[in-house]
């Protein structure tokens, strides 16, 4: 008898939950809709610029800032080595040199960080001399602003282009979300112009050192062009299968991502959708660094509207 009541109610309350689920849903969507394009992306760099990132409508790519706030934890050896814990596979090169009594760290990553595919360089050094049996247990720190360098990237995925992006920075960056790539398949050239022809050769120097064919390297003045060449590791069976795992969830994310913003063609569209839709999906998708700590300020302790 109670389940003659019981069923038809629950299917009320379940069909009241989809109406009520459209109707924000079309409502967000005409909102969204009718704002200008100026208007999304700054809206869109203030909820991203906290994480450290900022949006180029351009290429429709993201990109990191010069203040971001991942500068103050510098980089160690460890974060490459637990990025699979946080859905980063990517294939990455430290250059370690010497100069002007200290230790250099110029390293380059290519690859999926979760739901997007991407490329990083980062400029680092040491307060001294650090022994090279030491440098992979050792903290570099990122570089003050009057040692950044001019850099030019460029992303490539089976030969044809992703994304390209120059700055005078420390840590140039570029994300392709909703993307999925392997590792393999990805190409990064780059070009790095040195002020000190001294760090230039030290730089060159390190890269014959890693197995770069002098041929493979281009220097012309203060500038150096090549595109990076990460030597095949050997992983263990078990190393190799948990990355195989991840980039399956990657791929399904991938996947989910664009299922729930499916209204929607472009990314900036797509993740404001996302942040009013599903806050803490946008919230898990902007962890692209390979460590967990946080800003002081989150974008969700901000009172944002929609209008």
């Amino acid at each position: 008898m109670y389940f003659t009541f019981l069923i038809p109610a629950v299917l009320l309350i379940v069909l009241l939950l989809l109406f009520f689920c459209h109707r924000k849903k079309k409502k967000l969507i005409d909102k969204i809709c009718r704002l200008s394009m100026h208007d999304k992306c700054c809206f869109l760099n203030e909820l991203t610029e906290p994480f450290g990132y900022k949006y180029d409508v351009r290429q429709d790519i993201f990109t990191s800032t010069v203040d971001a706030w991942q500068k103050f934890y510098g980089y160690g050896n460890i974060y490459d080595r637990l990025a699979p814990h946080a859905s980063m596979i990517f294939d990455c090169q430290p250059i370690y040199f010497d100069f002007e009594g200290k230790t250099w760290l110029i390293e380059f990553w290519k690859g999926q960080y979760g739901i997007n595919t991407g490329s990083e360089i980062g400029i680092y050094r040491a307060s001294g001399i650090v022994p090279p049996e030491q440098r992979k247990t050792t903290m570099f720190a990122a570089v003050p602003e009057e040692e950044y360098l001019d850099m030019r990237t460029e992303l490539l995925c089976k030969g044809e282009p992703i994304a390209a992006f120059s700055a005078v920075h420390w840590w140039l960056t570029m994300f392709c979300m909703g993307r999925f790539s392997h590792p393999k398949e990805l190409t990064l050239n780059v070009s790095i112009r040195f002020t000190d022809m001294n760090m230039r050769d030290a730089f060159v120097d390190a890269l014959f050192d890693n197995g770069y064919d002098p041929e493979s390297v281009c220097v012309c003045f203060g500038t150096v062009i090549f595109t990076v060449q990460i030597p095949h590791k050997h992983r263990c069976f078990l190393r190799r299968l948990y990355r195989c795992y991840v980039q399956w969830k990657n791929h399904m994310f991938c996947r989910l991502f664009h299922f729930i913003t499916r209204p929607f063609s472009n990314t900036c569209d797509k993740i404001l959708y996302l942040y009013f839709y599903v806050p803490f999906a946008f919230r898990h998708m902007l962890r692209l660094k390979r460590f967990r700590k946080r800003p002081h300020h989150h974008p969700e302790n901000k009172p944002y509207n929609l209008k």
